[in-house]
């Protein structure tokens, strides 16, 4: 039989066989090894795997293996040593029985016959394993040195021309021993791999929380200084994210907030001076009336008395008291109804001279030296030279106070850019700091027998001209009062 042939029908038998069916075939075969190079039977055992679509076979020569009985003996011993040797986990081993139950290899009972051998559970495992011939079987097992039995598994498959039952069979967890410590190695991997991860994310996690966090905990601050009454609070805006955007629109809100109320304050102290102005028209015309009665009795009086009698004194306070009444009434109305400036070319520097003039005779003011620093390049200025001597005159008498009629006034005018600068200084006792913010309000004075209009009378003046007043002051040695008036007046006032 050709070569080709016996292939091909090898091929075409093992893919007709059943499954898992072991098959045979002899064919004729020469070789150089031969006698005169005839043909020798050859047989070959070969099976088909449809999974991987192979045909494994083993052959070999026919004479050797039927007539050559010490080599099929020293064969099958060889074949025994080698199934002995292979060791299945720690204590498992290959074995292999005839279907009657007798062991025809095994490590220590062989040629023996265990058909009606038990586990320690009493069942017949090997007499299952032989009626059933192909399958797997898990029992429980005692040997003499193990304290309690432990389960065995065992993989059996039956060959068919030998009458066999070739089983392997080991101990379950020396079965899993491998698979375990993968599993093992697996966790402890996972293990350190996790811890690894854990301390690499746990700071980034917490990095990235801060980082979101912190500008919202920094604007729920702002919120509550807000809340509060601090409107002066800002929240920082530098980021370029929706955090940045919040940050910009509270800090927005914040800002129109803070300007409402201030339009509210300048709207309600406007309502206040309204209401001080409605008032002061009622009260001056009822007051005056009283006022000007008493003071013309209390002058007839005292023109009756000798200045010796015991009751000049008397009349002359009542006299003196009833005018100082008579000016806080004037000072309301100045303040409530200031008329509207009447603006001329003046020159300041000569309204100053006639001013000091006129207060360096003052009673008050008879122990003050005086000191006049005039700049005479100074333009004419478009002002009301009425209002203009009232504030100037209320600056000087207020530093005449400061000083207790004694020490140094110091008028000096200057120019800055398009702005005249006018000072008055005293060598007075100074004005507390936390007072100065407040000294032209309303109402507000340091002194026992003030006003406190004079400096708020002062300031409107000055607003009426689109000037500013600013003060310094060190206590202890004096104040500084600076008024700055544009040398262009615009024409509405």
């Amino acid at each position: 039989m050709g070569q080709a042939l016996f292939i091909r029908e090898l091929i075409e038998s093992a893919k007709q066989a059943e499954p898992d069916k072991v098959n045979f075939i002899t064919y004729p075969w020469s070789s150089n090894l031969s006698p005169a190079d005839r043909p020798r039977l050859k047989i070959a055992a070969y099976r088909y795997f449809p999974a991987w679509d192979w045909i494994i076979a083993v052959s070999g020569y026919l004479d050797e293996t039927y007539d050559d009985l010490a080599f099929e003996e020293r064969a099958f011993a060889k074949l025994k040593e080698q199934i002995k040797s292979k060791q299945v986990g720690k204590t498992g081993y290959i074995y292999a029985m005839t279907t009657d139950g007798t062991f025809t290899i095994h490590p220590e009972n062989e040629g023996q016959n265990f058909i009606d051998a038990r586990d320690s559970s009493g069942n017949y495992f090997i007499r299952e394993m032989c009626e059933k011939k192909n399958g797997w079987i898990r029992y429980p097992w005692k040997n003499d040195v193990d304290p309690r039995p432990r389960m065995k598994i065992a993989r059996y498959r039956y060959v068919e021309t030998l009458n066999w039952i070739v089983a392997v069979g080991s101990y379950e967890d020396e079965f899993y021993d491998a698979a375990n410590r993968i599993k093992g190695r697996s966790f402890i991997s996972m293990l350190i791999l996790t811890i690894l991860m854990t301390c690499l994310f746990v700071p980034l996690v917490i990095w990235a929380t801060r980082l979101l966090t912190r500008p919202v905990a920094r604007m729920m601050e702002a919120i509550r200084q807000v809340k509060s009454g601090n409107f002066a609070v800002r929240v920082s805006a530098t980021r370029q994210d929706e955090l940045g955007e919040m940050a910009q629109a509270f800090n927005r809100m914040i800002g129109m907030i803070d300007n409402n109320r201030e339009i509210e304050m300048k709207l309600a102290h406007q309502e206040k001076m309204a209401s001080l102005g409605v008032l002061s028209s009622g009260v001056a015309h009822e007051i005056n009336n009283p006022l000007g009665v008493i003071l013309g009795y209390a002058a007839y009086l005292e023109n009756k008395l000798e200045t010796d009698s015991p009751y000049y004194n008397y009349v002359h306070e009542i006299k003196r008291e009833s005018k100082r009444c008579k000016k806080i009434v004037q000072d309301l109305l100045s303040y409530a109804r200031m008329p509207k400036p009447t603006l001329r070319e003046e020159d300041v520097n000569d309204l100053l001279r006639q001013i000091t003039a006129f207060a360096a005779n003052h009673t008050e003011l008879r122990s003050v030296n005086f000191k006049v620093d005039l700049d005479e390049t100074l333009p004419p200025l478009a002002i009301d030279g009425d209002l203009f001597r009232q504030i100037t005159i209320n600056l000087i008498l207020n530093a005449g106070n400061a000083m207790e009629g004694h020490g140094l006034l110091t008028i000096r005018t200057s120019r800055e850019e398009q702005t005249l600068l006018l000072e008055v200084s005293d060598t007075g006792c100074g004005i507390p700091a936390e007072h100065l913010d407040n000294i032209f309000e309303p109402f507000f004075t340091t002194r026992e027998q003030g006003t406190g209009l004079g400096l708020a009378i002062t300031k409107q003046i000055v607003d009426m001209h689109h000037g500013s007043i600013e003060v310094s002051s060190v206590p202890g040695k004096g104040t500084t009062f600076r008024i700055r008036l544009p040398l262009i007046q615009e024409e509405s006032l």
